[in-house]
């Protein structure tokens, strides 16, 4: 109908333009405007043009479940024989509908349903005689909504109508006009005190310690990210200062199935007179990879003690502990693997598909201040075999001459191809194709010692996404069918006001082209879907963290569930603190009681609440002294039966302003 309406005035629109004479006599064009609008008033008699609105929604707290309505109202429709009262809504994709009530009161002559798919819902009152009448209101009908995930930032989202309609069964169709038949749904960001990391958000992976050279191994089903240990430094009077680096001797280790709640495995003692390589006074920017020998699978932890000098360790586990198998470095400043090299460090292991393991190592610009062919050709990455058992090196290193190389060596294998990345350097002027400063650029080859081509960059420096630069390390992984990137940014120190070199680790997703060239990574801090529910059925560590504020963690004296020495447990815990793990499966059955393995001098409280920190209380542990900080108990109560997937947040209550209790694991007995 609104389309032959359109066309009726065209051509009445056509016909008032042959009528206006060339003389412009005004006279004669008001007499035949006259005959135009009669033709028009004729042409519109099976329409007329009604009103609807729909009501704002000012302030919705934006996070997971809550609820909210919006009202539909209607002008009354005048006196007739109508069919149907047709209306169709768009509805952003923040929220999902979960049922309309319609008004009874002013609906009558038919039965109203309504049909919901994606982002459009449809609502329809179908009989022999409907009819729509104010009876104490123009209310139509309420839709019932629920804001599906957390809102990042305040913002403003729209319900729109599509269109409304009356259909009568002598063809003068009702259409209500829906321009502005719009409701407003402010969305209001929950402040949480999370820092960085707000839920929604999925990096940094971890907000309640730092991490930098982030690398990742993906090992039976789970993702291990190994860091620089970044710490914050502090001068003799207790200021807090850059980050110089020259303290760091353990790695930070962090694991996760569905990459978004991350196990924190605590720091391997690496150098130092408390590490495994005693030789060693630094740990930066370590590799670890995992090997079959001799029938059992083993692991080997390659670092940089500082710029002068490789070593290996080596362990039974991806967590450790850790050994040193050779009591030296891997590579020294001395041999000759090392010659031409500014920078003896940051390794990168990779094993190929037919178990021969590679070691990519190197960096730094040579020239003080370096030349232009310097800055443009350092010449300071190499390759080099390493041999069967992982902790020696095997032949003569490659060079790799890398466009601008500054660090960073990294390497990954797909679809055949190899794949070495690096970090660019700071030095030399750029030409239009150069890649740009602190950039992570790769090159391509069909062997892992090369000859390589450059390619190009795949993530630009951090400063273009989050506002604060520095240098950045990545590597590149692929799980589950996707390949992603782990990099560092300053994220959380910028959001604690401390930007002084300190760093945090990240991932997002890699696509590549139809030549397998990789597309340019969007750095951000949504980050990555969740690729696998949590199973809050068997043991879950507390340190096991999807978001989190106020917390840390330590070393445990309860013995750990992957390997029995190493354990960690949340400790520094205040009231109002709080832990919480992403899309928990409570399943179809529910859950009935939970429990948690605790050690308090003082007590206090867990309030468990789903979906969000103000979302549904399920149950309350109460927390009694133990009689130490690390004297375990394990304490159980009934929770109220949900199921489905679900956020769980652990809330932290208590008096005073000491450390409340610490909490090492914790996991839900299912329904019968």
């Amino acid at each position: 109908m609104v389309y032959k309406k359109l066309l009726a005035l065209t051509a009445a629109s056509s016909m008032l333009l042959n009528f206006v004479p060339s003389n412009g006599s005004i006279a004669s064009a008001q007499q035949k405007e006259s005959n135009v609008e009669n033709m028009l008033a004729s042409t519109n008699s099976a329409e007329q043009i009604m009103k609807a609105v729909l009501d704002d929604v000012p302030e919705v707290i934006g996070a997971p479940n809550i609820e909210l309505e919006v009202q539909v109202k209607l002008d009354e429709l005048a006196k007739g024989k109508y069919t149907s009262l047709h209306a169709s809504f768009h509805i952003p994709d923040s929220l999902t509908v979960t049922g309309v009530e319609f008004n009874s009161k002013n609906i009558m002559g038919g039965a109203s349903s309504y049909t919901y798919s994606k982002d459009n819902l449809t609502l329809q009152v179908k009989g022999g005689n409907v009819s729509f009448a104010h009876k104490g209101s123009d209310l139509f009908a309420t839709i019932k909504l629920k804001v599906k995930d957390f809102v990042t930032s305040d913002r403003t989202d729209v319900i729109r109508t599509n269109s409304i309609t009356a259909e009568s069964r002598n063809g003068k169709d009702i259409v209500y006009s829906v321009d502005e038949a719009v409701a407003n749904i402010g969305l209001k960001q929950l402040d949480t005190d999370a820092i960085a990391k707000i839920p929604g958000y999925a990096n940094s992976l971890m907000s309640h310690k730092f991490g930098a050279d982030p690398h990742a191994m993906v090992y039976d089903g789970r993702v291990y990210i190994y860091m620089t240990n970044d710490e914050f430094e502090y001068d003799a009077n207790g200021n807090l200062i850059d980050n110089t680096y020259s303290k760091i001797n353990t790695v930070n280790v962090i694991s996760s199935d569905d990459i978004i709640n991350w196990t924190d495995h605590g720091a391997i003692p690496v150098a130092g007179p408390n590490g495994a390589a005693k030789w060693a006074t630094q740990s930066w920017a370590v590799s670890v990879e995992h090997k079959e020998i001799d029938g059992k699978d083993k692991f080997f932890l390659y670092f940089s003690n500082n710029a002068s000098g490789i070593g290996v360790l080596t362990s039974d586990s991806p967590i450790g502990p850790w050994t040193d198998p050779l009591g030296k470095p891997l590579i020294g400043r001395n041999d000759p693997a090392a010659q031409g090299v500014a920078w003896l460090f940051d390794p990168a292991g990779f094993v190929d598909d037919d178990g021969q393991a590679y070691l990519y190592y190197g960096g730094g610009v040579p020239g003080n201040p370096p030349t232009q062919e310097q800055a443009e050709h350092p010449a300071t990455a190499r390759v080099i075999k390493l041999s069967d058992d992982m902790i020696h090196t095997v032949g003569e290193p490659q060079v790799i001459d890398a466009p601008f190389l500054f660090e960073a060596s990294g390497m990954h294998k797909k679809n055949g191809k190899y794949y070495y990345s690096y970090s660019t350097n700071f030095s030399g002027v750029r030409q239009e194709d150069d890649p740009g400063t602190g950039e992570i650029a790769y090159m391509t080859s069909d062997s892992p010692m090369g000859p390589w081509t450059y390619e190009g960059t795949a993530l630009r420096n951090p400063w273009v996404f989050f506002g604060v630069g520095g240098n950045n390390h990545q590597d590149f992984f692929e799980f589950k069918g996707q390949t992603y990137i782990t990099y560092h940014a300053q994220t959380v120190a910028k959001a604690m006001n401390k930007a002084k070199g300190y760093r945090s680790p990240h991932i997002n997703k890699v696509e590549y082209d139809e030549n397998g060239k990789m597309k340019d990574v969007k750095a951000d801090m949504k980050g990555v879907s969740q690729v696998a529910n949590l199973d809050p059925y068997k043991r879950n560590e507390a340190e096991t963290i999807g978001w989190n504020a106020g917390i840390k963690t330590e070393k445990s004296q309860a013995p750990g569930s992957m390997v029995e020495s190493i354990n960690l447990n949340v400790t520094d815990i205040n009231n109002g603190d709080w832990v919480a793990v992403s899309q928990a499966d409570l399943g179809k059955k529910g859950a009935a009681s939970f429990e948690a393995n605790i050690a308090s001098t003082v007590g206090g409280e867990i309030e468990i609440r789903v979906d969000s920190p103000v979302g549904e209380v399920i149950g309350t542990l109460d927390v009694n002294p133990t009689g130490g900080d690390q004297e375990w108990q394990l304490m159980k109560t009934n929770v109220k039966n949900v199921s489905g997937t679900r956020n769980i947040f652990f809330i932290f209550k208590g008096e005073g302003e000491n450390s409340l209790f610490n909490m090492d694991y914790w996991k839900f007995t299912e329904k019968e």
